[in-house]
């Protein structure tokens, strides 16, 4: 009979649990989607904020610079930078003096008029001066020819020379490619330490970051060059239309906005790490975390309760019914609660003891009959094998080998003594083994000159398996009486033992012929349908192996690469 291998396995209680899950999940999943909405939100109003508070820190820069732009150019106007740029010969020294003071005192009310101001210059190549609002020097020639190219710039009002930015204005207005140059220059120099300490001012937390990039400069708020150099190339090759995103640096991620000043020709960055952003909602974060332990506490306490109260009673009675199909029925199950296991239960106990007086009557009287067929044949195999050795220990006589008499007289009596104790069905594989060894022997002394007999040994571990008696050793004599007999010479007897994982194979080869196709598959089908044919030697083999171990052992037959028959037993 075929068993059946648990078909429902935990089903049932995989489902018990998936349906509760189902039921939290769209709980859990609102919490998720609030949680992240709020994420977002916060998100979202942050950058909005951070991108206003650039926005209005760059237009304030950009109306502070503006207003610096108009008083630069209100001086292009001063009559006194122009008597000077213009008619230097038509005034004596004292008054060359005077116009230098009254165009000094203008200049330094242009510098003290805003803090990004540091110096103002103004070269004046007639007079070859250069009047800043402290001092007269000489002229520089090469300072004029670079701010003289720096004066042709588009929109950009804010200059890079030499590591200092400059807001320069020229007078007359000089095109680029034109060769004429202007009759004065008003250089503003501007205060790069101040501009930075701005930057420091914009800050809202300690946390927060600012950038005043262009492509001749960089002013930051952090020393950290490459994180400063990360945030201008990735905010850089992105929008910079006032939209947040996202940099990663150094294993953290920083929000980060920025807007572009086409009069700085320049970014203004501004980040901050989302950690500190998302600081406020630590404490949420907190509770969603307890929501999900509670989610997941519930999940754990409803599956131990319905593993307890439902997965285990029908786990108990699966057993119970597995027991039965492999032949035991010693236990009955018991079950405390008042419920509708109880009653499955007993009418269980009920169905078991009327199995158990179906068995007395049927099953072990299979036993028996089984009993029998083996007693019957060892009857048939002890008086043929007997007469075989008394002929031959009769021929070692008459030629005087003694030596092997004795030997054959002990393999003689091993034999016999194996097959006469009847008093256990079942043997070791080992003494199995060593019967059949005993049995080969004997017939290979019987066959010496015409057959050679191989026996190998059995595999580690193996030997401890209890086996039905007299299952290996009907195979060799089979093999001799029905294929080795009637070879005058050059037969061939292999016996061999195979085992991978739990299974354990006893194979028997011959080289006789005697058998062919069709009686071999003849065989075969009597061994695949015993109940309809009648018990020889081969099926009674068989199906006591079946009996003891199961569908999957049992003997089978099959031509062999030398064209005999190759007989295997497996052991599962």
């Amino acid at each position: 009979m075929k068993l059946i291998r648990s078909p429902w396995k935990k089903i049932v209680l995989n489902r018990l649990i998936l349906s509760f899950i189902c039921i939290l999940l769209p709980l859990y999943s609102l919490a998720i989607v609030i949680y992240n909405w709020g994420i977002q939100t916060l998100k979202t109003e942050i950058s909005s904020s951070m991108t206003s508070q650039v926005s209005q820190y760059f237009a304030g820069l950009e109306n502070e610079f503006s207003r610096i732009l108009d008083l630069q150019l209100d001086v292009l106007t001063d009559n006194n930078l122009n008597a000077l740029a213009s008619i230097p010969e038509s005034m004596n020294a004292i008054e060359k003096v005077q116009k230098i003071l009254a165009l000094q005192q203008r200049l330094n009310a242009i510098r003290n008029s805003s803090a990004y101001i540091k110096e103002v210059h103004a070269y004046i190549p007639s007079i070859q001066k250069d009047i800043s609002a402290l001092s007269v020097s000489d002229f520089n020639r090469k300072s004029y020819v670079e701010h003289m190219k720096m004066s042709g710039l588009d929109e950009v009002q804010v200059v890079n020379m030499q590591g200092s930015m400059y807001m320069v204005a020229a007078y007359p207005y000089v095109l680029p490619m034109s060769e004429r140059e202007p009759i004065f220059i008003v250089a503003i120099e501007l205060s790069l330490d101040n501009l930075q300490d701005a930057l420091h001012t914009m800050r809202s937390v300690p946390e927060e970051g600012l950038i005043f990039s262009s492509p001749q400069f960089m002013l930051a708020t952090s020393h950290e060059t490459d994180l400063n150099e990360t945030m201008v190339q990735q905010i850089g090759q992105g929008q910079v239309d006032d939209v947040a995103q996202v940099v990663r640096y150094d294993g953290q991620r920083y929000l980060s906005v920025s807007t572009a000043s086409s009069f700085f020709g320049a970014l203004l960055i501004k980040y901050v790490p989302e950690s500190a952003v998302f600081q406020p909602l630590e404490k949420f974060r907190n509770w969603f975390l307890l929501f999900a332990a509670v989610s997941l506490a519930i999940i754990v306490i409803y599956s131990l309760y319905v593993y307890q109260y439902i997965h285990k009673p029908l786990a108990l009675l699966v057993k119970a019914f597995r027991k039965i199909e492999i032949g035991d029925f010693s236990e009955p199950i018991r079950h405390e609660s008042r419920d509708e296991f109880q009653y499955i239960y007993t009418r269980f106990n009920a169905m078991l003891d009327n199995l158990k007086s179906l068995i007395d009557q049927v099953y072990k009287q299979r036993i028996m009959t089984q009993k029998a067929e083996l007693k019957q044949l060892q009857s048939q195999i002890n008086p043929h094998f007997l007469y075989n050795s008394f002929f031959i220990l009769n021929t070692m006589t008459r030629l005087g080998d003694y030596e092997q008499v004795e030997r054959f007289a002990n393999q003689l009596g091993e034999y016999f003594q194996f097959v006469t104790r009847n008093h256990s069905d079942e043997v070791p594989l080992g003494r199995e083994v060593q019967h059949a060894r005993v049995y080969a022997e004997i017939q290979g002394m019987r066959f010496a000159n015409r057959v050679t007999v191989a026996f190998g040994e059995l595999p580690e571990n193996s030997g401890h398996v209890m086996v039905p008696r007299l299952i290996l050793q009907p195979l060799i004599e089979n093999a001799f009486g029905h294929g080795l007999e009637q070879k005058a010479t050059g037969g061939r007897l292999d016996v061999r033992f195979e085992k991978t994982d739990h299974v354990i194979r006893l194979i028997v080869e011959d080289n006789g012929q005697q058998l062919d196709d069709e009686g071999l598959k003849s065989i075969q089908q009597k061994l695949e349908m015993p109940g309809e044919a009648e018990t020889t030697g081969l099926i009674n083999i068989h199906q006591r192996i079946r009996l003891k171990f199961g569908p999957d052992s049992g003997l089978t037959l099959s031509r062999n690469e030398w064209g005999g028959v190759k007989a295997t037993i497996t052991i599962q």
